[in-house]
C-alpha cells in the first residue's frame, strides 16, 4: 500500500487541480457524442421512415453527422492522458498509439445505441 502511494502522490501533485477539469473535460465530450448520435437517429427514422431502416445505414448516417463531437472527445481523452501522466509521454505518441482504439470504441458504443433505439 505504501508504494502505491508513493508512486500516485507525485502524479497527483504534478497533475494538481487539472485531473479533475480533464475527466470532467472527458465526460462531457462523451455525453455529447451520445447525444448527437441519439439526435441522429432521431433524424433518420423521420427521414428515411420505418420501411428503409438499417441498423447499418443508421450507424453510418449518425457516426458520420456526429465528427465534431467525435474529435472533441479524442481531444479530451489525450488532454486528461497528458494530465494524468504529467505529459510524460508526447500527445503524437499517445495519439498513435491510442487513437484508433479510442475511435473504435466510440463507433461501437454508436452502433450500440441505434441497435438499442431501432
Amino acid at each position: 500500500m505504501i508504494r502505491i502511494i508513493a508512486v500516485a502522490l507525485p502524479l497527483f501533485i504534478v497533475t494538481g487541480c487539472g485531473l479533475g477539469h480533464a475527466l470532467q473535460e472527458a465526460e462531457t465530450g462523451n455525453e455529447q457524442y451520445r447525444a448527437c448520435i441519439l439526435h441522429q437517429v432521431e433524424n433518420y427514422t423521420a427521414s428515411y421512415g420505418v420501411s428503409d431502416l438499417t441498423v447499418g445505414k443508421a450507424t453510418e448516417f449518425a457516426i458520420s453527422a456526429c465528427r465534431r463531437q467525435e474529435e472533441a472527445y479524442v481531444v479530451a481523452m489525450t488532454e486528461l492522458a497528458m494530465t494524468m501522466t504529467g505529459n510524460m509521454v508526447s500527445r503524437e505518441k499517445f495519439l498513435e498509439d491510442k487513437e484508433a482504439t479510442l475511435r473504435g470504441d466510440l463507433r461501437e458504443l454508436a452502433a450500440n445505441l441505434v441497435e438499442r433505439e431501432l
